[in-house]
């Protein structure tokens, strides 16, 4: 049975779907409905034309060859090329997405779909449950979209899925001050988690990127450390000068270095990977049970702008490539607040007593 237009609806003999048929570019295509309702039928077909008069079709049967493993594989090519950082992340995120889509074709995982998965695992958390909150999320929605983008980019799809994104209204705002970090730093038994920590707090850098800090990176001879391009998305190495308390921690590891471990910050010639439990342990005993060690990179940029350095030279320190991120994290507490305030106040009382109206005398006048 032909519709109005182009392409036709038939029944299969010895079968209970409707079916579709129409041509593009001298190739006929064949497609079942998947429904015994013809309205269905009609819907798919007339989504089928509407699709074939754009440039970037793609055969409905070779696009459902594809599954989340084509995917990932498009993503790791996608890094190697671009010489982007450690594809740890995308792993690390693709367990959950491989998880729910299982038995999905990537044309399977529509909208709807998405939206379900991004609801299903915010409130998994809430339940406690192996959820995860919205920022981590988006981070996992964020991986789909592009691995959606490579795939349309090399005409594997013929389409991309709207993905919404979860509105962030939650953004930390932990930092903590000079007198407190002595505090902190004083509860943490293990030297070798105090010596990242100092670091992490002292240098701005990303907790990551302390982690994999190797000493063929230390120049011992002019002081410097100089993060590899791989790390940067400018693919520029970033210098860091080693002076007063960063250049305390090197001459401590210096101590303990190891000739089988090309890591700063080891325990026993094994690479710290992780020191999270440590770091809470000690932020509960100074009353800061909420602290993460990221928030040492956020207090560390806060100290850069207390201390008179412009925004160029703090986000040179610590590898912001945009003023906009810089700035969320440059965060003024209320304490800056009243200090700011008081200025303000002192100024204005130095005006006033400076700039007395001295009344013009009738004769002056």
């Amino acid at each position: 049975m032909r519709e109005r237009g182009s392409g036709s609806i038939f029944k299969k003999p010895g079968t209970r779907f409707w079916w579709i048929a129409y041509s593009f570019r001298g190739h006929s295509y064949q497609e079942s409905s998947g429904s015994v309702d013809r309205k269905d039928a009609v819907k798919l077909l007339r989504a089928r034309l509407a699709k074939i008069t754009k440039p970037n079709f793609v055969d409905p049967a070779a696009e459902r060859r594809y599954t989340l493993r084509d995917m990932l594989q498009e993503l790791e090519r996608d890094y190697e090329r671009k010489q982007n950082r450690s594809f740890k992340t995308v792993t690390s995120v693709w367990q959950h997405l491989q998880k729910h889509f299982e038995f999905h074709r990537v044309v399977d995982i529509t909208k709807p779909e998405i939206t379900a998965y991004a609801a299903k695992r915010v409130r998994e958390e809430k339940d406690g449950g192996d959820g995860a909150a919205r920022g981590s999320v988006n981070l996992e929605l964020a991986v789909l979209r592009r691995g959606f983008k490579l795939m349309f980019q090399n005409k594997m799809i013929s389409e991309v899925p709207v993905i919404e994104m979860f509105e962030l209204d939650n953004a930390r705002q932990g930092f903590i001050g000079v007198g407190e970090f002595a505090a902190l730093l004083e509860n943490i038994r293990s030297q070798d988690v105090r010596d990242i920590v100092e670091f992490l707090y002292n240098s701005g850098w990303r907790t990551d990127e302390a982690r994999e800090l190797k000493w063929s990176w230390i120049d011992l001879t002019t002081n410097m450390i100089r993060l590899p391009a791989a790390f940067e998305k400018s693919k520029k190495p970033r210098p860091l000068p080693l002076t007063g308390a960063l250049f305390e921690v090197i001459q401590r590891r210096l101590k303990v270095r190891r000739l089988d471990c090309e890591f700063v910050f080891h325990r026993k010639g094994k690479p710290i990977r992780q020191f999270h439990k440590a770091f809470r342990a000690a932020a509960a005993r100074i009353g800061q049970g909420g602290l993460l060690p990221h928030d040492m990179r956020r207090s560390a940029i806060r100290n850069f702008r207390r201390s008179g350095l412009s925004e160029h030279e703090g986000m040179a320190l610590s590898g912001h490539k945009t003023d906009s991120v810089y700035r969320r994290y440059d965060i003024i507490s209320e304490s800056d607040l009243t200090e700011a305030m008081d200025r303000v106040q002192s100024h204005l009382k130095k005006e006033a007593e400076t700039r007395k109206v001295v009344p013009l005398s009738k004769k002056q006048a």
